[in-house]
Parts: C-alpha cells; structure tokens; sequence
C-alpha cells in the first residue's frame, strides 16, 4: 500500500508527503466557553510536525482538512492558523490544505503560505486524498486507495464499572474493491467518533458500499478485526 502510517502517531506518509488531518486549530477558545482553560496549541502542533518531518523526511505536508476549528472563525483563531503555517513552512517545500468543513473563510490569511485543494481532494502519489464530509472527485474515484479525514475515529474501552475511555485509532477497510484509510485526528483534545459503536460519518463511510475490516491503535496494536460495529466485511 502506497499510503503507510507512522507509528505511534496520527499520521502517514505518501511517497515525500507527510500526511495529516483534523488539527481543529482554535478549538481552546470553544472549549474556553464550556469553562475548560487550556493554552493555545499551535506552537505545540507545529513542534509535533517539525518531528515528523525529520522522523520521515520527507518533503511535502497535506493537510486533509480542518486546520482550524470554527466553521466561522474568529481573529484569534485565524491568526493562531496563520502563525502555524508560518512556523512549519520553512521545513517543507510545498504545503496543500485539502479543505475540510471547517476551513471556512481562512482563504484570505494563508493564501500565499499554501496551496489550497478543494473539498473533492486531488490524487497525490497515486493515492486518493479528500477530507470525507462531502463526495470526492472523479479523479480521486480513480485510484485504488482513498485517504479520508474529518471523521476523528477512536475505539472506546469499558472498564467493569461501565467507565469509557477513547483512543484516537485509524479505520482501515474497502469501497468498492478500493483500500480506505481513515485518519485519526491531530488534535488531541478533540474528541472522537467511537467506531465500535457503529458510529460514521461523512458520505461515502455511511454508505452500504464501505466495509470497515480493521480497527487499528496509534501503536499497531489491531483492537477489532473482520466485524466492525454494526458493519460487517465482505
């Protein structure tokens, strides 16, 4: 497979590209509105990248979607997304933003820092990128491995007093004779979509045509293989 992730990490590389989704940069200023205080993150985010960088060396950064967080964003948050794209462009020779739904109106502040892709995606190395909350494009329908983001997959554990605790973790599974990735987010105070419940989103993980086959941690470890929540593989 074209497409191989980086242990312990919610990452992946395609070829010289480094991959990443779903950094919901800004999220501290929702999070600060239900009482919960925690720092802004981005210089902590561009520090895990620049490792990344080094740990793959490889040259070009997509981001499949969600750089920020607020589907209409503030100026703090803005400019906390411009500062992060300032600070990890020195490190790579080309950077794509695959837009996803929340990266509304930031066209304007990272234009020129960028390359921006469309919703649909675009094919990078022979693989499929598109962030998953709308239909790809034709072109990305072409490839045999689909990369998708926006969903935040993780495997909920149950301790014997019903306690719930969720691990960020990829999806790895089949559409139409396609391999799909689905990408765990970036963000870790982000919360995830509990994929052992049968939870999906976006519309082609929805659809009847995708089985999800393996349930797999940052570390490797396959936590669910074959029946995946209340889908089952071929």
């Amino acid at each position: 497979m074209r497409a191989k992730p980086i242990f312990g990490n919610p990452a992946l590389v395609i070829e010289d590209a480094l991959v990443i989704s779903d950094l919901h940069i800004g999220i501290e200023y929702y999070l600060q509105k239900k009482g919960i205080h925690i720092p802004s993150q981005w210089r902590e985010m561009a520090a895990a990248v620049k490792e990344l960088k080094k740990e793959s060396e490889t040259k070009t950064l997509i981001i499949n979607g969600d750089l920020k967080h607020g589907i209409s964003a503030g100026k703090r948050e803005l400019s906390d997304a411009r500062h992060f794209i300032k600070e990890i462009s020195g490190d790579f020779e080309k950077i794509y933003l695959v837009k996803g739904n929340h990266d509304g109106g930031i066209q304007d502040e990272i234009r020129h820092l960028l390359t921006i892709i469309p919703s649909s995606g675009f094919v990078y190395g022979g693989t499929g990128i598109f962030h998953g909350h709308a239909w790809p494009s034709e072109e990305v329908m072409k490839t045999d491995t689909l990369v998708i983001g926006h969903m935040h997959p993780s495997y909920e554990f149950l301790d014997s007093l019903g306690n719930s605790q969720k691990e960020p973790c990829w999806i790895r599974g089949k559409y139409k004779g396609k391999a799909v990735i689905v990408m765990p987010s970036m963000n870790r105070f982000y919360g995830g979509v509990a994929v052992n419940r049968g939870e999906f989103l976006g519309p082609l993980l929805k659809s009847d045509d995708f089985i999800p086959e393996e349930i797999i941690l940052l570390d490797g470890t396959v936590v669910k293989k074959g029946l995946v929540g209340e889908k089952s593989p071929e």
